[in-house]
């Protein structure tokens, strides 16, 4: 049985001077966490990139004004909104991508393609990304995708479903992934490494805690 009684002070020393043992726990355990990061298979992620702009040329606010008689602006909210476009388009072209990617992956199912796809802006660029086992059907999937996308931003553009004035362009198509990533490594290190920092703490305690109780008893 353990000792009932709890005393901070004591308790906080004994794990004070048995520092070494909580940290050997916590580097082992998180060790464990990247063996397991290796064993799990690597992903590799293909990426394609858009370039968008404004063309303020096709832009005409002259003589309008808002509900105050104010110059109507074209903000930095008007620009990220127009700009929203690509995302607009490649979401909605993702069920005919995932699709395809059905035919190149049928074990496939639609929540990991949503877990491993990215649509991301920086700046003037949106890169669409997609990790995949396979290389070759990471760039493939990417690829299709940002094809259709572009055939898609054209028509909405033609419909006047997307602003005449913004212009977009595929400036790079997806390569051949060469690198892996492995998926979750630092996440699996980090928390390897709190288990065993926790477990390193409640065995040190509890150690002491059955040792003193079988001082009293004898």
């Amino acid at each position: 049985m353990m000792r009932d009684e709890l005393d901070p002070l004591n308790t906080f020393k004994n794990l004070l001077n048995n520092w070494w043992k909580i940290v050997l726990a916590a580097v082992l355990v998180g060790l464990v966490g990247l063996v397991i990061s290796f064993i799990l298979p690597p992903t590799y992620q293909a990426e394609a990139t858009f370039h968008a702009s404004i063309d303020f040329t096709q832009i005409n606010f002259e003589n309008l004004v808002d509900d105050n008689n104010n110059p109507v602006r074209f903000t930095q909210y008007d620009e990220d909104l127009a700009l929203q476009v690509v995302q607009r388009v490649l979401l909605a072209e993702m069920d005919e991508a995932f699709d395809y990617a059905l035919t190149l992956d049928p074990a496939l199912d639609i929540e990991t393609f949503k877990h491993d796809m990215q649509i991301q802006r920086y700046h003037a660029k949106w890169h669409l990304r997609y990790r995949h086992e396979d290389p070759k059907i990471a760039q493939a999937i990417v690829n299709y995708w940002a094809e259709n996308g572009m055939e898609g931003l054209r028509e909405a553009q033609a419909t006047g479903e997307a602003e005449s004035f913004v212009i977009v362009d595929l400036v790079s198509e997806a390569l051949l992934p060469q690198t892996p990533l492995y998926r979750n490594r630092n996440t699996l290190v980090v928390a390897g490494t709190v288990v065993g920092f926790v477990a390193g703490i409640i065995l040190v305690d509890s150690q002491t805690r059955f040792g003193l109780r079988r001082d009293q008893e004898v």
